[in-house]
């Protein structure tokens, strides 16, 4: 999955705000994105204010172009800039995935939302991205064990990433 994040983030160069579930594992991404020649920096709830601060300007000022966020730390966050938000791990509900993905595509900007999901993962985001009118799309991951799996490119206007089809703007 990390694999398969590197690759999505280098076929890019605007800004992606990647979500995750946890503080945890927003820190140990952005290490495991270092060991990919991928620069990351990580925003959550355990980081001073000051940290926060610091990430947040090297982010916006695209010093590095990737930020790694919880959706308590992403609460608040109006940046007009992203132009990917990628679901590292799956939100828990539509609800989730909307706010998540509603970061991207800003005032009449391009945007692009994409959801990585590991085949475990698979029946409960098909189910949200039913109830939100979205087509599931498959690539292999190319890993032997449990390939990751690209599913639901929510497109936002016109990107790289996604499908060419129209989408439903959420």
């Amino acid at each position: 999955k990390v694999e398969k994040l590197a690759e999505l983030l280098a076929e890019d160069r605007g800004l992606a705000l990647v979500f995750v579930r946890t503080k945890r594992g927003a820190e140990r991404l952005v290490q495991k994105l270092a060991r990919q020649n991928v620069q990351a920096v990580a925003m959550h709830g355990d980081m001073t204010q000051n940290a926060r601060e610091r990430a947040l300007s090297r982010f916006e000022k695209g010093a590095v172009s990737t930020l790694i966020a919880t959706d308590v730390a992403a609460r608040g966050l109006d940046l007009d800039d992203i132009t990917h938000v990628i679901n590292f791990d799956p939100p828990e509900d539509n609800k989730g995935y909307v706010h998540r993905v509603g970061r991207t595509g800003r005032a009449g900007r391009n945007g692009i939302g994409v959801t990585l999901v590991l085949p475990d993962q698979q029946a409960d985001v098909s189910h949200v991205a039913r109830m939100l009118g979205q087509s599931e799309e498959y690539a292999s991951g190319g890993m032997k064990v449990a390939p990751p799996r690209l599913v639901y490119a929510s497109k936002r206007r016109n990107s790289k990433w996604g499908p060419s089809r129209p989408r439903r703007k959420i």
